[in-house]
């Protein structure tokens, strides 16, 4: 599987253009992960300075499919990437990212296909995931795509393997893209 992604940061001055994404994201599931607290030492001998992002928030707040269900192999997609979204979030150091205020992130497949060749099993996926602040205001949006193939019999397998890279390809640049968005 190879992951190819597309990052499209949206200064807040201008309209926010993303490949293939213009249906609404619809609200399903809600995580939030506080960003950890991290303790600067202080001088000598003193206790540590508690840091001043302690209290920032980065929160999946929407998971949509814009594919037709009977169109894959996999049983429910916004479960799917509901799970997918949250383990990739968790994975990043939020803490490390210097982030000024609480973000709500909304996840959309956009594209999922899959295909047979011979023995060889096919699938690629486009997941999006926009980004908006604490007031609501849009500030990315970032593209996410890849590519499975193996050789068995179930196409969902491959499917899956493609959903999770476009997943990971999207949700890990949303540090680098929030910070650009500041």
């Amino acid at each position: 599987m190879r992951p190819v992604d597309d990052l499209r940061v949206a200064p807040r001055s201008k309209r926010v253009r993303a490949l293939g994404i213009a249906a609404a994201l619809l609200a399903s599931s809600t995580l939030s992960l506080p960003t950890p607290s991290v303790a600067a030492p202080g001088p000598q001998g003193a206790p540590p300075i508690a840091a001043s992002h302690a209290t920032q928030q980065v929160t999946l707040a929407e998971v949509n499919s814009q594919v037709d269900p009977a169109a894959t192999h996999l049983p429910d997609l916004t479960d799917i990437l509901r799970q997918s979204a949250e383990a990739e979030l968790r994975a990043i150091d939020w803490g490390k990212q210097g982030l000024r205020r609480g973000y709500k992130v909304s996840a959309a497949i956009t594209r999922l296909e899959s295909g047979r060749e011979g023995k060889t099993l096919r699938a690629s996926c486009a997941v999006s995931a926009a980004v908006r602040d604490e007031r609501g205001s849009l500030l990315v949006i970032v593209e996410g795509r890849a590519r499975a193939e193996e050789e068995g019999s179930l196409l969902a397998s491959a499917e899956r393997g493609a959903l999770e890279g476009a997943v990971h390809g999207a949700i890990h640049r949303l540090p680098e893209a929030i910070r650009k968005a500041q």
